[in-house]
């Protein structure tokens, strides 16, 4: 039987796509921007417990990313998709009916499943959609869903909360969940490649296939340096990204919604920055080289975010946008050049485990670092981890 997926755009599965994790991406992010908030309303006076209610978003993604992409692969894109958005939908709606912290992190568990999953599928999807020529574009596309998401989250869940309560952007973040499940089941339904096949042959071929792929993974050295990449990246880049508002209130002594709204700034310029990325790399024919270097870069920022005071820092979130917002996609498009395209969505699986342990830490390291040592010497150790990301990748053989 011919894959019914084949008869769909693939314009229109990127924007679904997209549509969906951007919805994710706004649950991931809306702790950040009214964390003060938070830690007023629930006496929240350690730094590590409010870094962990940022990073248990992402657990599920650690611990189940390599399971999720054997259970993608098994009932298909459609039934784990509707899953997902399920569950961001009822987690948001628990966070904004919890009385005390232990529920919200529980509320943060459920939302993050839905995440992890759709951040699973999402790559494996668009790379199957769109040839090598043009894969590297609608993949840095792709990844702009959490830039997208965070403008939201950064601009929109400070108003709320000052205007009224934290709570109520939870509410809207379930709204949008709900849209998105709708948009999910009109325009994915019936898209996966398997629909037209017999259920028993399906079952075995498929769990034969997924077995083979991730033994392929495992014993792919390629892999592994892009996941070390992907790891040093978010370990570094979401620890600064995520206190980069509580430091703009507690040290440049703006308000919420002005550090949320500057913030954004990085965001914003970070979509067409994205996007670009991929598309040097598709023109200059190397993901190695434009990877290398954009993660020396993020280095550089990290040094220079102390130089700027409360009248420049505009400035600063512009530089950061440049510098922080390609290596996502670049590291997902590389996947596509280390492994089969039969592997990729188990190798998308594998680079979210490393990505998600990467956000999972990057709070808690982060906040731990300034409970002992301050800002600066916080923001000056993610040099070298940024650092790190680049060698990981100037040295992977099976990048191009």
């Amino acid at each position: 039987m011919k894959n019914s997926t084949k008869k769909r755009s693939p314009v229109m599965i990127l924007v679904v796509t997209l549509i969906a994790m951007v919805t994710g991406s706004i649950c991931m992010n809306k702790v950040s921007p009214v964390l003060t908030y938070i830690v007023s309303d629930f006496s929240i006076d350690n730094s590590t417990y409010s870094g962990l209610l940022i990073s248990v978003f992402v657990i599920s993604g650690i611990i189940l990313s390599i399971p999720m992409g054997i259970l993608i692969t098994k009932h298909g894109t459609f039934k784990t998709g509707f899953l997902s958005l399920v569950c961001i939908i009822l987690g948001s709606i628990l966070g904004a009916i919890a009385g005390n912290y232990a529920l919200l992190i529980v509320s943060r568990i459920i939302e993050g499943v839905g995440l992890m999953f759709l951040a699973t599928i999402g790559p494996a999807v668009v790379a199957s959609s769109f040839s090598d020529e043009s894969r590297g574009t609608a993949m840095g596309i792709l990844m702009c869903f959490m830039a997208i998401g965070q403008i939201i989250a950064f601009n929109i869940a400070p108003v709320i909360a000052s205007s009224s309560s934290w709570q109520n952007f939870w509410w809207v973040s379930a709204v949008l969940g709900i849209i998105a499940l709708v948009l999910w089941v009109i325009f994915i339904s019936g898209s996966d490649p398997n629909t037209n096949s017999p259920q028993e042959t399906i079952d075995n071929d498929e769990d034969v296939a997924a077995g083979t792929s991730l033994k392929n993974i495992l014993t792919n050295s390629g892999i592994w340096l892009v996941s070390l990449t992907i790891f040093a990246y978010t370990l570094s880049h979401m620890g600064v990204l995520n206190y980069l508002p509580t430091y703009l209130t507690e040290v440049a002594g703006l308000s919420t919604t002005t550090a949320g709204s500057i913030t954004s700034i990085a965001f914003i310029v970070g979509i067409p920055v994205g996007i670009i990325g991929g598309v040097i790399a598709d023109k200059c024919g190397s993901r190695k080289i434009v990877l290398g270097l954009s993660m020396v870069v993020l280095a550089v920022a990290f040094g220079l975010l102390q130089i700027f005071n409360s009248s420049s820092y505009a400035i600063f979130a512009v530089i950061y946008g440049v510098a922080s917002m390609a290596q996502a996609g670049l590291c997902f498009t590389s996947v596509t050049e280390v492994v089969s395209v039969k592997d990729s969505g188990t190798a998308s699986a594998v680079l979210n485990t490393a990505q998600w342990s990467g956000v999972f830490l990057s709070t808690i390291l982060f906040g731990t670092l300034l409970g002992s040592f301050g800002w600066g010497t916080s923001f000056y150790i993610m040099i070298p981890i940024a650092l790190f990301g680049a060698i990981t990748t100037f040295i992977n053989k099976r990048l191009k």
